[in-house]
């Protein structure tokens, strides 16, 4: 649904990939921190272990560039304008599927660098249970339950799943000599529902609800060795819906959901930090099929963003109010797409965005495409708003991007591959206006020069998933390497059966990347890394399996975050 329309992998112009469920269930991951980072263009970093803060950086773009939907529900947090992807289980997770680049003149603010969408399970095909058990090192379990399916013209689908660890210590003491060394733990309890009903033919409505709880330990490299650091997070969605196929060629899609993060840190079993923020949103998409091929999508939509904290905010609401014209066709080989935005914002204004792409068949196995487009991301309410560093005259970022793609797709094939340039400006950055006082301001710029590559494929017995990018990621100021971001990364995923087990080798691989010191703030340059990791998987009866993942098989040492 790249282009937010149901299309085949293979039309999607943006350089799109899907994770499946296949892919999910052989790569034997926990979270989605751990499945993304084999993707093209995807970096991520983590404070430490499973369930700490984790980010993803896509194209070099910055964390806070990302739109990532569950559901297609917005569920980032207003105030850090991140999502807390770490609380995100997979055993929740149906698939994933990425796109990059600017697609703001299709989704809205914060599509710089791309977009994440998470669907949840759904129920389909003749009503059955799952459960699975799960158990590893540093006092690691899991357990999860589901049953779903289709009964008559309904659909369902519950799942429940929890996870606990006992961890380690989330920041190196020897780096950080004040941190807590002791381990950090983590537990997390998700539960996902979906109900479908078909009224009559073309006519469905439904309701989709996630939640994920996650209690995390963390480490502070400015604290004592003593102090014990917790924080308690919620990530939720609920989403109605109604589909209907109004006319041969009117299809209507409306739904009013809501995302909230809630966010409480607790230091020494203290009175927490508070942080919650809820996003209000309704959309109404029209898609026209005006032609055979040929499709005009227009979209009314809306958001409520509201924050609540025990930090006084100078505003705690805004409402943004959205209309969009798309276009996606095609004439013999040639494939168009088009779209044009307008976002308006009760705190700063007006953004318009628009994209142009092009699709042409060299033949029925290799397609060129090409794409130029623009993006914004709105100002967080910390950006705005925070007391002693908010600026409410602080712009949205912006930027602009090209890019050219190879595709070659026969049977059991699918590769691309995509050359990209994007330009950010309007950056904000914390700027000093006086000793120990910064204040939000738009400042900065950066360009991001790129090659990368996806393939996934069968040869014979053998599954192969590969990605490789290679990027310039620089401040356009000072000419230096942007902070955390690497210049070369890439990963291979094998999967074969052999005597009945299906067995994975999973390499990641990353090149160094500058970082500041954690506790100096001086810079600092991380070394490269490379890890392997190992699946095995083995049906021991209908339905029945048992299987087990080796992470860093060879005890590769690296860090993705200087001290963590």
């Amino acid at each position: 649904t790249a282009s937010r329309l149901d299309q085949q992998l293979t039309d999607t112009i943006a350089h799109t990939t899907v994770i499946t469920q296949k892919d999910i269930r052989e790569s034997q991951t926990v979270d989605l921190p751990s499945l993304l980072r084999r993707e093209a263009g995807l970096e991520f970093i983590q404070n430490g272990g499973i369930g700490t803060a984790s980010r993803i950086f896509i194209r070099g773009g910055d964390e806070r560039q990302v739109l990532i939907l569950i559901d297609g529900v917005r569920v980032g947090s207003a105030t850090q304008g991140t999502t807390p992807i770490e609380n995100v289980m997979v055993e929740q997770v149906e698939r994933v599927e990425i796109v990059r680049g600017n697609v703001s003149a299709l989704y809205g603010a914060d599509a710089i660098a791309g977009v994440i969408r998470i669907f949840t399970k759904q129920g389909r095909g003749e009503p059955r249970a799952e459960a699975q058990a799960m158990i590893g090192s540093r006092g690691t379990h899991r357990v999860s339950a589901g049953y779903g399916g289709s009964a008559g013209d309904t659909r369902f689908n519950l799942n429940v799943s929890q996870y606990q660890t006992n961890g380690f210590s989330a920041i190196n003491p020897q780096q950080a000599p004040r941190a807590n060394p002791d381990d950090d733990g983590y537990h997390n309890l998700s539960v996902s529902g979906q109900l479908a009903h078909r009224l009559v033919a073309g006519h469905e409505i439904g309701l989709r609800v996630f939640q994920s709880a996650g209690k995390v330990q963390f480490d502070n490299a400015s604290g004592t060795p003593t102090e014990r650091n917790n924080s308690d997070n919620t990530l939720f969605s609920v989403a109605l819906y109604s589909n209907n196929q109004l006319t041969s060629f009117w299809k209507s899609h409306f739904a009013i959901a809501r995302g909230a993060t809630e966010s409480r840190t607790f230091t020494n079993g203290g009175t927490p930090t508070r942080f919650n923020t809820a996003n209000a949103q309704y959309q109404w998409q029209n898609d026209f099929n005006i032609a055979k091929e040929h499709v005009v999508t227009a979209s009314l939509e809306g958001q409520e963003q509201r924050v609540d904290s025990t930090t006084v905010y100078r505003r705690t609401g805004r409402d943004v109010r959205s209309m969009m014209l798309a276009y996606s066709g095609r004439v013999g080989a040639h494939q168009l797409q088009g779209s044009t935005r307008r976002d308006h914002y009760s705190d700063f204004g007006d953004a318009n965005t628009w994209l142009a792409g092009y699709g042409y068949d060299i033949n029925p196995l290799w397609k060129v495409t090409a794409m130029h487009s623009n993006a914004f991301r709105a100002p967080t309410f910390n950006e705005l708003f925070f007391p002693g560093f908010g600026n409410p005259n602080v712009q949205p970022e912006k930027s602009e991007s090209n890019e050219l793609g190879l595709q070659y797709a026969p049977n059991n094939h699918l590769l691309r591959v995509a050359l990209f340039r994007t330009k950010y400006r309007n950056l904000i950055q914390n700027v000093a206006v006086a000793p120990s006082i910064f204040v939000a301001q738009n400042v900065a710029s950066a360009r991001v020069d790129g090659a990368e590559m996806s393939y996934t494929g069968r040869f014979d017995a053998w599954d192969v998933r590969a990605s490789l990018t290679m990027q310039d990621p620089i401040d356009a100021t000072t000419g230096a390497q942007l902070r955390r971001r690497g210049k070369t990364f890439g990963n291979l995923v094998v999967n074969t059966t052999v005597s009945g087990w299906r067995v994975g080798t999973e390499a990641i691989v990353g090149s160094s990347r500058p970082d500041n010191d954690i506790v100096r703030g001086t810079p600092v340059t991380l070394g490269g890394y490379k890890v392997v990791n190992l699946t095995a998987r083995y049906p021991v009866a209908n339905r029945t399996f048992i299987a087990a993942r080796l992470e860093s098989s060879f005890d590769a040492h690296y860090q993705v975050a200087h001290g963590f």
